[in-house]
């Protein structure tokens, strides 16, 4: 029994080395974006929160106050 414990523990550590030397591994392939590139998604992305919550404001408050104007 004490046999199969340490079969296990060396299987996680093997387990866990093997997993940071993989990502490691994959990181290397990444094409990471140009600093252009990057500025120019997170302005998408910006644009795009700010709408949202532009709209969804305003959806609520059209919303609010209609049902202000039902309850009346």
């Amino acid at each position: 029994m004490a046999e199969e414990n340490k079969s296990v523990e060396k299987k996680e550590r093997t387990g866990l080395f093997c997993y940071f030397k993989e990502t490691n591994t994959e990181l290397k392939r990444v094409t990471w974006p140009t600093r252009k590139e990057l500025f120019r998604n997170t302005g998408v992305v910006l644009t795009v929160v700010i709408f949202s919550t532009l709209a969804i404001w305003g959806i609520d408050t059209l919303l609010s106050g209609a049902l202000t104007l039902l309850l009346k």
